[in-house]
């Protein structure tokens, strides 16, 4: 409780610096806005520790960025199938609902999953050549 009780005093000082501030000013305030609200997200997540003895939510893993390594030729196949229906079903998404509120994050995907297909299409290349190669 004590953490939960110095990060509300820390969010409060910076909510009382944003008074110094022009009017107009929201690109000096935005950093100090930024910080509040970090802030009162680890008061959140302390005020519910304290009081359940859990933690508030759970950390989300990170999608993999890159293609996965040291894989065969029908794994490469079967990942490069999986890679190009998960493409389909978000442009599909984006083509029918193209001003949803999670556009830009099917847009961020769809840019992430043509990423990963490039590289297992070129991972295939290099083995069918090597093969050719031997």
């Amino acid at each position: 409780m004590v953490l939960a009780e110095g990060l509300h005093r820390e969010a409060a000082l910076l909510s009382n610096t944003l008074a110094d501030f022009d009017d107009n000013d929201v690109a000096g305030r935005k950093p100090v806005v930024e910080q509040i609200l970090a802030i009162r997200e680890r008061w959140k997540d302390a005020r519910h520790e304290a009081a359940t003895g859990q933690k508030r939510r759970e950390e989300k893993e990170a999608k993999p960025t890159m293609a996965s390594q040291g894989l065969q030729a029908a794994e490469i196949k079967l990942e490069i199938q999986k890679t190009r229906v998960n493409i389909y079903k978000t442009q599909t998404k984006l083509e029918e609902r193209p001003e949803h509120k999670n556009a830009t994050a099917w847009k961020q995907e769809l840019a992430r999953l043509q990423a990963i297909l490039e590289q297992y299409k070129d991972e295939l290349r290099l083995l069918s050549y090597e093969a050719i190669k031997e």
